[in-house]
């Protein structure tokens, strides 16, 4: 496969380790939370506060169905992808799935220390909660689970490398 997907919690080090990932392999990086902030033009946020969670994770299922990921990209999507099978399985039929799995705390300071950003699920649960509710489906869908706990960036981004057989810098 010549596509790879990165999955986990918001705030979990998807876009920053795919952006990574995607420099060293020469490859493109694809957000799918930009592509759905771009396809109906408002912040997500805005768009879960109007639409609600549930017509927001539809909204996400159609955007990353019509998406036709191009040979040589590394996708990193929102948290709540793995709501819908359908996505999913759309997506682990064309890359690798890799979750990037962070320690509750980290992913609480990283979220605090961002502007505000849409996490579908948040209004009804704890961030644990939510986390708990999400863990089984992240696994469910993994072909690699890598712990983001004490590393940086560049080296979870080395991990994800050189525990995935045939991703190496082609360029």
């Amino acid at each position: 496969m010549r596509r790879l997907t990165l999955i986990g919690m918001p705030g979990s080090g998807k876009s920053v380790v795919g952006k990574i990932i995607a420099t060293r392999l020469g490859w493109t990086f694809l957000d799918t939370d930009r592509c759905i902030e771009k396809r109906h033009g408002i912040p997500l946020q805005e768009l879960i506060d109007q639409v609600g969670d549930a017509m927001f994770r539809r909204l996400e299922e159609e955007t990353i169905l019509d998406i036709a990921i191009p040979d040589k990209t590394v996708v990193a999507t929102g948290g709540s992808v793995v709501y819908s099978d359908e996505a999913m399985e759309y997506l682990a039929s064309v890359s690798a799935v890799v979750f990037l799995d962070a320690p509750i705390d980290a992913i609480r300071a990283h979220i605090l220390s961002e502007a505000p950003r849409g996490i579908v699920g948040m209004k009804i649960g704890g961030l644990e909660e939510l986390y708990q509710d999400r863990l089984p489906r992240y696994r469910q869908y993994a072909d690699l689970v890598v712990l983001f706990d004490s590393e940086t960036p560049d080296q979870a981004a080395s991990r994800v490398l050189s525990e995935l057989p045939g991703y190496r810098r082609t360029a």
